[in-house]
């Protein structure tokens, strides 16, 4: 379901994501099948290096924090990063004005999300992997 890279993604919702993490995989793979207007560009951090060589996120970024790119090429990480992608998705889109208007709610689930990123890796059974770069540089 990995989209190729064309001019047509330009306006469209990118998100980088490690497709060797099972938890990641699983919940990425939930999110595709919804996008039935194929609006998000699904980036695999592990198997498309040059797409995040271009979006000029490190793999260790990448892999510390989800990192969406909106159609404006802002780039946004964590909880609004989700929040970007969940508004083209069908059931997703109506979570978004909740987070958005209840009071702390997006605080709270930023913190959550931090603390979920910090140890995932150990959580979801993946080893850390280091970077092309970090490998180039040994």
């Amino acid at each position: 379901m990995e989209n190729s890279k064309s001019e047509s993604t330009m306006s469209k919702v990118i998100m980088y994501h490690d497709g060797e993490c099972p938890l990641c995989k699983f919940e990425v793979k939930t999110m595709q099948k919804l996008d039935i207007a194929n609006a998000i560009y699904w980036v695999d951090i592990t198997k498309d290096k040059e797409a995040l060589e271009k979006s000029g996120i490190t793999y260790q970024q990448a892999m510390a924090r989800i990192h969406v790119q909106d159609e404006s090429q802002k780039m946004l990480t964590g909880v609004r990063g989700f929040m970007t992608v969940w508004k083209h998705l069908p059931y997703y889109r109506r979570i978004v004005p909740v987070i958005e208007h209840v009071p702390f709610l997006l605080p709270v689930l930023e913190s959550i999300y931090t603390l979920f990123a910090k140890y995932r890796l150990p959580l979801t059974g993946k080893k850390s992997q280091p970077s092309e770069h970090q490998n180039k540089e040994a």
